[in-house]
């Protein structure tokens, strides 16, 4: 693993995500390839449809690792076993369980009788054999996982940001119909944000920029509230450098124009153009005032740990880098098939 750059904490987000499966006949959905040093990799991508019109994508990759953990966690202590990557489907010590993605793609018959779902621990690698093998449009599934922001330059030095859903777990759940009298959208996130300001816009919406602080980067972010009174609380009790943790809903629209065409020969044309691409925007609809925390960062903190990374970048790209790694392992998440958020 590669060293880390920076020593501010980090600041997670996650989501979670009900609806159905689209995307698995596209190219991109399933992809195996080898990194540089010659691992075998694996790379995942398919949507979620989460109401009728609305869909988000989410992306796992993983490639073949020396080893993998298992983990045991008995009166609040955990121990951790390491195991040769190809013992990983053998190991079997009482009580250990593999930390990795929690994936229920596919149903067997429980001691009663009943088909649920067949759930499995695995590595990304392994995670996204098992869904690409499996998982098809049309299914209804329950996805969680973490948000992952990240940041380029292009050759101009243009700055270009992205956001990627990894799942963590993937499960069948009960068929979700739109349609439903008591059809609810599930389309969520919570994320520790660095508070840098707010503004109003003119749509009478308000705008929140934020830092990230990922493994080895600070990112920008933008959020949006458009309750006036959650507004007015995050203008009068926030500073620039406090970390607060906030709650919301993903949500993605189309810009559309309509154009009427007045060059035709009998009744007149209207044609929809689509302006812009998909719009996805992060509508905090919450904070917890008991997560503020006015000590662990700073202006001048995060000014500081930019000056290591503009430093460490400058480095790698004047005499290049030895690593070959994809980030950090993920933190274990409970196995409960629909683990509601508090």
């Amino acid at each position: 693993m590669a060293k880390r750059l920076i020593d501010l904490q980090e600041t997670k987000g996650t989501f979670q995500l009900q609806g159905i499966v689209t995307g698995t006949s596209k190219d991109n959905f399933y992809k195996e390839g080898n990194t540089h040093s010659g691992k075998a990799m694996r790379r995942l991508s398919f949507g979620i449809t989460y109401n009728s019109d609305k869909t988000l994508y989410v992306s796992m990759q993983g490639f073949e690792q020396d080893n993998v953990y298992f983990s045991k966690t008995v009166n609040k202590e955990t121990t951790v076993d390491k195991v040769p990557w190809n013992d990983r489907f053998t190991y079997n010590r009482e009580g250990f369980r593999l930390i990795g993605n929690n994936i229920g793609v596919t149903k067997m018959m429980d001691t009663n009788g009943n088909y649920v779902n067949d759930k499995k621990y695995l590595t990304d690698f392994d995670a996204c054999a098992q869904i690409s093998k499996n998982l098809k449009d049309g299914d209804s599934v329950y996805v969680r996982g973490k948000i992952d922001y990240s940041s380029s330059f292009d050759d101009n030095g243009n700055k270009r940001s992205y956001i990627k859903f990894v799942p963590t777990q993937v499960s069948l759940c009960t068929p979700v119909n739109f349609e439903s009298e008591d059809f609810k959208s599930h389309n969520d996130f919570n994320q520790v944000i660095i508070f840098m300001g707010i503004e109003k816009t003119e749509d009478n919406r308000f705008t929140v920029s934020a830092k990230i602080v990922t493994y080895n980067s600070i990112e920008d972010a933008e959020f949006i509230i458009t309750d006036f009174k959650l507004a007015k609380l995050f203008r009068n009790n926030l500073k620039p450098g406090n970390a607060i943790k906030v709650s919301g809903h993903i949500v993605n629209s189309v810009s559309v124009e309509q154009v009427n065409d007045d060059d035709v020969w009998g009744e007149r044309d209207s044609m929809e153009r689509i302006e812009t691409p998909i719009k996805r925007e992060f509508i905090i609809t919450g904070a917890k005032p008991n997560t503020l925390d006015t000590q662990t960062y700073s202006i001048s903190k995060i000014e500081e740990a930019n000056a290591k990374i503009i430093n460490a970048n400058k480095a790698e790209k004047d005499f290049g880098s030895s690593n070959n790694d994809w980030g950090s392992l993920s933190d274990i998440d409970e196995d409960d098939d629909m683990l509601p958020w508090e």
